[in-house]
Order: C-alpha cells, then sequence, then structure tokens
C-alpha cells in the first residue's frame, strides 16, 4: 500500500508498476549529465544578465525594486540549477544573493554586496570549480564572506 492507503499494481515478477527501472533512471541520468555539459554556459549567461542589471542599478533609478526583482530571479533560478549540475557554491551564493537583497535591497551598500556574490559566481564558473571547489572554492567563499562581514559593520 502506498501513502494514501491504495494498493499498488503489481507486474508478473510481484513487484511495484510505479517503480524507476533501472534503465529508466541511467537514460534520466545520462539526460541530466549532458545537460551538465552546457551548464557553464547558462551560468555564464546568467552572470551576464546579473552584471547588466546590477549597471541599470543607481540611487536616482525609479525602477530599483524591478531590477531588484530581476536579480531575485536569476538567482532563485541560478540556486536550483546549481548543485544540480554539480555546482553547489553556485546554489550557495545564489541563495545568499537572494537573502541579501531581502534585508536591504534599497541600500548601494546592498548593490556592492551582490556585485561580490555575481563576481564570486563568475570566479567559480570561469574556473570550473564544481563540487566544493577545493581550495579555490573554499578561497571566493571566505573572499564573499570578508565582503559580507566589511558591508556589515
Amino acid at each position: 500500500m502506498n501513502r494514501s492507503g491504495r494498493q499498488h499494481k503489481t507486474t508478473a515478477n510481484g513487484s511495484a508498476a510505479n517503480k524507476i527501472d533501472a534503465d529508466t533512471f541511467r537514460r534520466a541520468e545520462e539526460a541530466v549529465s549532458k545537460l551538465a555539459e552546457q551548464y557553464r554556459e547558462w551560468a555564464q549567461s546568467d552572470i551576464e544578465m546579473l552584471r547588466d542589471l546590477l549597471t541599470k542599478l543607481n540611487a536616482d533609478s525609479p525602477d530599483r525594486a524591478d531590477v531588484y526583482d530581476k536579480i531575485r530571479a536569476i538567482a532563485h533560478d541560478m540556486r536550483g540549477q546549481g548543485s544540480t549540475f554539480g555546482y553547489p557554491l553556485i546554489t550557495r551564493i545564489a541563495r545568499s544573493i537572494s537573502h541579501t537583497i531581502k534585508e536591504g535591497s534599497g541600500d548601494e551598500a546592498i548593490d556592492a554586496l551582490v556585485q561580490a556574490h555575481v563576481d564570486a559566481m563568475a570566479d567559480i564558473v570561469d574556473n570550473s570549480l564544481d563540487g566544493d571547489g577545493g581550495d579555490d572554492g573554499a578561497r571566493v567563499i571566505k573572499d564573499l564572506e570578508a565582503a559580507l562581514e566589511r558591508a556589515l559593520d
């Protein structure tokens, strides 16, 4: 029985019909792997869009909230994609962008912090720092954390 209390349909060998077979799982992994090969290009494109949006931000801009909404939307997408395609540092930094904007999107100091996040993501993608990024990944995160501390002091 499943959680809803309904009985699973079974196949001739008694296994559940809705169970994913090994071949289907293998094909899905291959599809994700092929997409992962393209991820760096997608991430670079997203980073360029973020940089373009950041250039639009200035203290006198009447559409700052709209620009920040667009930045948060891109960061949200990157957060979801990063870990899926082997770049958990991108996920971590994109999550931090959203949090940073949520805490103070009207402040020019926040603009600089978002820029530091975007620069960190560019460093990760440009240098193919997948996984935890090793020593270079640790350096990128340490530099970003230092920038956050300086801005919050």
